[in-house]
């Protein structure tokens, strides 16, 4: 009984830990914080954002160590600079599946007549690596349908960005207008980019890293084939006319797949509603008939 006393005792302060957490953000803001910390709106604050605040940086680092790739695979994931927030989340989902597994196995001892500290603390260990699974494939699952939507919107970026270009803007120029008229995540990058030039990185460099950041490997493709036209000065607008040519094709190439993917399930309720009342209504009449006869 002293292991489920230790588990109820973690529950306990847990629960009190995000009562306080919460309590704590929605507190009014001090002046002193607003000049602290003025790029933070008070709409944004929240209990994990308190809680990462009352933690701090190096004990979220330290109880939660990742991979050198975790910036990278936050950058695609569109979560850039909240490497604190994702380990965060990554510890709460941690202890939400310690807590589904220790009620598991609480209410299977119960069921039994007799609890197991043992089993108890399986199945803790057991959620705890589901929650963190979990975690780590919500976030694979996010930078999938990140990079679906990047590639849905790179043939209209695409052509408008050669439509300005073969109206006499330059490449920067084209981006910049795309990016200021279009909304959406391929045209936040093009964005971000233009920004970067801006402040004093190389066009061709700038692109090259936004085509390591994007999830999508056609809208990577374009942004190195506007670099190589650049760095080798290829015409620009035909460069930027196959590009948005060979966009649509993978834009149909795409359609084509997700149906021959859901073939399957297109055919359920033909299989399943439509055929067994044609059949009924195609043998009621039949049926009808000989019950006649026989009566």
């Amino acid at each position: 009984m002293s292991a489920v006393g230790a588990l109820v005792g973690l529950a306990v302060g847990a629960a009190i830990t995000l009562i306080v957490a919460a309590v704590l953000a929605h507190r009014p803001l001090r002046l002193a914080d607003r000049l602290r910390a003025p790029r933070v709106p008070v709409a944004e604050r929240g209990p994990l954002d308190t809680l990462r605040q009352l933690l701090g940086s190096p004990f979220l680092r330290l109880v939660s160590r990742d991979g050198a790739d975790l910036s990278t695979r936050l950058r695609r994931a569109g979560r850039e600079g909240d490497a604190d927030a994702y380990r965060l989340e990554r510890l709460v989902w941690c202890a939400a599946g310690s807590g589904v597994g220790a009620a598991a196995g609480l209410l299977l001892g119960v069921r039994n007549g007799a609890v197991s500290g043992g089993a108890v603390t399986a199945l803790l260990v057991v959620g705890a690596v589901g929650g963190w699974l979990a975690h780590d494939r919500s976030l694979a699952k996010a930078t999938r349908a990140r990079a679906t939507r990047m590639s849905e919107q790179l043939p209209t970026v695409a052509e408008l960005v050669a439509f300005a270009v073969a109206a006499g803007e330059g490449p920067l120029a084209a981006l910049d207008r795309v990016a200021v008229t279009v909304r959406g995540e391929l045209a936040g990058e093009f964005g971000l980019a233009v920004r970067r030039v801006r402040g004093g990185t190389a066009f061709p460099a700038a692109l090259r890293d936004m085509s390591d950041a994007v999830p999508s490997l056609e809208a990577s493709r374009f942004a190195d084939g506007i670099a190589v036209a650049t760095e080798r000065g290829t015409p620009m607008a035909e460069v930027l006319r196959a590009q948005a040519a060979d966009a649509r094709a993978a834009g149909r190439r795409r359609l084509l797949e997700k149906a021959g993917r859901k073939e399957v399930l297109m055919l359920v309720p033909v299989v399943f509603f439509i055929l067994p009342i044609v059949v009924v209504i195609a043998l009621y009449p039949g049926l009808h008939g000989l019950q006649l006869t026989v009566s």
